[in-house]
């Protein structure tokens, strides 16, 4: 069991440091890489507003559509928790489905319901809300409604694991103790979901913020991320060493914040 395990995590390493040493590598021309050693690679990413603009969008549509999520996916996992069985079947089958769709058949069914001529804007006109369509597709607001969408499964899935671990006496034990629903929902069921919270936010933070197909697609250029910034310069200027420097700026940022929130949580958890 130790060896394949061995073997992945060996195969991860050795990656990496062929992305290391083509991060400080000298960039020769296109697609041409030198044998030196310089951090011009570095310094341009870091001087330049430009590119550390696509470095803090990320982190910023990121941020804020992660806590969206967790509202909604926490709201969602909780409506299944306590449903009949007929309804968490048939709104877990719903779920599993986008799961396991293609992550660019998902994008393009953002696009079709967001698009000008939507299901959304037409809803909404044919309700007499609106008098003319919503400037949804290639706006910032459009690349959050489909990050967040799309991202929805990996947040309700470990919320409704933790849901359905809490012992039913508990909720019973708080109640006859004189609590009301709002305060057993507050301090008895979050706080023990709280690993459940804990895990989704994680993995659909580092989701959203390597995200690529949504912002190419739901964006059109204009509100680019980070990982299209790695693609444009690793795909299209074929310049390498740049692109290198700025995926292992993204993983630095990525392992940080990963770290950063298990301490939080941690703090945040209360200890069994």
């Amino acid at each position: 069991f130790l060896l394949p395990a061995a073997i992945v995590i060996g195969f991860f390493f050795f990656t990496m440091s062929i992305m290391v040493r083509i991060s400080v590598a000298p960039n020769l021309g296109p697609a041409q890489i030198g044998d030196g050693f310089t951090p011009d690679n570095y310094i341009q990413f870091f001087g330049s507003t430009f590119y550390l603009g696509y470095l803090f969008r990320s982190l910023w549509l990121a941020a804020y559509c992660t806590l969206i999520t967790a509202v909604l996916g926490y709201t969602l996992a909780y409506f299944i928790h306590r449903s009949g069985r007929r309804t968490r079947v048939l709104v877990g089958a719903l779920l599993v489905i986008q799961f396991f769709t293609a992550y660019v058949i998902r994008t393009y069914a953002v696009m079709l319901v967001i698009g000008k001529t939507g299901i959304l804007n037409r809803s909404l006109l044919g309700a007499g809300i609106i008098e003319r369509p919503l400037a949804l597709l290639f706006t910032e607001t459009g690349v959050a409604i489909g990050m967040i969408l799309v991202s929805l499964p990996f947040m309700v899935f470990p919320i409704v694991a933790s849901l359905q671990s809490i012992p039913p006496n508990v909720e019973m034990a708080a109640a006859s103790l004189g609590a009301s629903n709002t305060r057993i929902f507050w301090t008895v069921i979050v706080p023990l979901t709280m690993p459940g919270i804990a895990a989704g936010i994680v993995v659909v933070y580092l989701f959203e913020l390597t995200s690529y197909i949504v912002p190419g697609v739901l964006g059109g250029g204009y509100v680019d991320m980070i990982a299209n910034l790695i693609y444009a310069k690793a795909m299209q200027s074929f310049d390498h060493p740049f692109a290198a420097a700025a995926a292992m700026v993204t993983l630095v940022v990525s392992g940080l914040t990963v770290y950063l929130l298990q301490k939080f949580f941690r703090l945040v958890t209360p200890r069994t």
